[in-house]
């Protein structure tokens, strides 16, 4: 199941707020725009009719400035005639008789009474006014189609800029978002390079206050580990120490035991306790290279050469070896560097050819190869199953329940190896080849 994200959920809720919160200011903005031009236009009206009523005043006046009405409208014919007329007007006189009207104003007199204010009549908005002497009335009217238009046309203008606010937005989010978790980030980061070899606290500067106690809990976590590893390294360390001498007793009196015995028929009896105290032995020796390898033994400040130590450990096991043989290829003017403690490089190539000999094929010579920056030890025998390949490098886990090995050769060298920032690869069948087994040490770079 794929894990949620925390910024992707963080953007979306931050855009999604902030949509909302637009429309909704939108909204508002245009309940209140919807009332200002609502009075604008109805301020519009008051004004016009106020104008028109003193025009038609005069113009229905005859030369003895008395009042003069024609029985029939008379139509104004308007100035363009391409454009229709959003406000328009009818002149009456106090009877309801229309004696001048606009060109788009309806013929039939507004079912509006002859009262100043204003009115509402079917799609139009009115206003009256009457001159002083109560003779004639001006009603001028717009269409609340035009308020709506004007209306619609403003909020339009409010909300289209959020269909560009909104990924302008989202993107502004983002960057905060990823700027605010910049610090977890960090910090994560700064928890991966814990390990084993590395349990020092981790720092909390720049961190915010909000995950202040998230790092004193991991600091805390880490504090724990590292004294319960210290432990175990620490017991299995003075445990081996303290069992080699009376190992090595153990085994000089039963060794000094066989010879005495000669051929009794309890010399096999001694035999298997020899060999048991040589497996005894082995696993003290073990331990404590594992105690030393989990202690950060494999790693150096400043590169070194290899090579020497290298020639050094496969010349030393070559003549330790009872059976079988080593073949070395270690070209001339190869440089050999890498941060790696030179102990810690001869325990890991020493464990590689031990290995090699327990589990491999002793017709079949040890064959041991370096380059600038790797180290292949391998051997005949046995393919090993992916299955149990991918986990070798494990502690007390062994390829073949047959020869009587520790199980710890391989977890040492990954660990030694791993600290000093290479890599161990383990191959079977050999590449090329049906069957046998490949370690090989990857350096990096120096």
């Amino acid at each position: 199941m794929t894990s949620p994200s925390l910024t992707r959920r963080l953007i979306w809720t931050l855009t999604a707020a902030a949509v909302v919160l637009w429309l909704l200011a939108a909204l508002l903005a245009a309940n209140t725009l919807r009332a200002r031009l609502n009075d604008a236009f109805d301020g519009g009206l008051k004004e016009t009719a106020e104008r028109i009523l003193s025009l038609a005043v005069d113009s229905l006046r005859d030369e003895s400035n008395e009042p003069q009405f024609h029985e029939h409208g008379h139509e104004i014919p308007p100035l363009d005639e391409g454009e229709g007329e959003y406000i328009v007007y009818q002149v009456r006189a106090s009877d309801g008789t229309v004696l001048l009207r606009s060109h788009d104003a309806p013929s039939s007199a507004f079912d509006v009474a002859l009262a100043p204010g204003f009115a509402d009549f079917g799609p139009w908005r009115v206003y009256t006014v009457g001159d002083p002497q109560g003779t004639a009335f001006v009603q001028v009217a717009e269409s609340n189609a035009h308020r709506a238009e004007s209306l619609w046309s403003s909020v339009l203008a409010l909300i289209w800029p959020i269909g560009l606010l909104v990924p302008l937005s989202a993107l502004g989010i983002y960057a905060a978002v990823r700027m605010g978790l910049s610090p977890v980030r960090l910090f994560s980061a700064r928890i991966a390079e814990r390990h084993a070899a590395n349990l020092a606290p981790v720092s909390a500067d720049g961190l915010p206050v909000e995950l202040q106690p998230i790092a004193r809990a991991v600091n805390d976590l880490i504090g724990r580990v590292g004294t319960a590893l210290d432990a175990e390294r620490s017991f299995a360390s003075n445990s081996a120490h303290e069992l080699r001498t009376p190992i090595a007793g153990s085994l000089a009196q039963t060794q000094r035991l066989i010879a005495e015995l000669g051929d009794a028929p309890v010399k096999d009896r001694a035999l298997q306790i020899e060999a048991s105290l040589l497996r005894l032995k082995h696993l003290s020796e073990k331990l404590l290279q594992l105690s030393r390898a989990e202690a950060g033994l494999g790693a150096v400040a400043e590169p070194v050469d290899l090579m020497p130590a290298l020639k050094v450990v496969v010349d030393d096991f070559s003549r330790t070896l009872l059976s079988g043989r080593v073949d070395a290829v270690l070209p001339l003017g190869v440089d050999l560097r890498a941060r790696m403690d030179v102990d810690a490089f001869g325990i890991a190539i020493r464990n590689l050819l031990e290995n090699a000999q327990r589990y491999g094929d002793p017709a079949t010579p040890i064959r041991v190869e370096a380059s600038s920056r790797t180290i292949e030890v391998s051997n005949g025998g046995s393919t090993v199953p992916a299955d149990k390949l991918a986990h070798l490098t494990d502690r007390f886990v062994r390829a073949s329940t047959q020869p009587q090995g520790a199980g710890l050769g391989l977890a040492i060298v990954e660990s030694l190896v791993r600290q000093a920032g290479g890599q161990l690869e383990l191959i079977s069948p050999i590449p090329r080849q049906r069957d046998g087994f490949l370690a090989r040490i990857v350096l990096p770079q120096s």
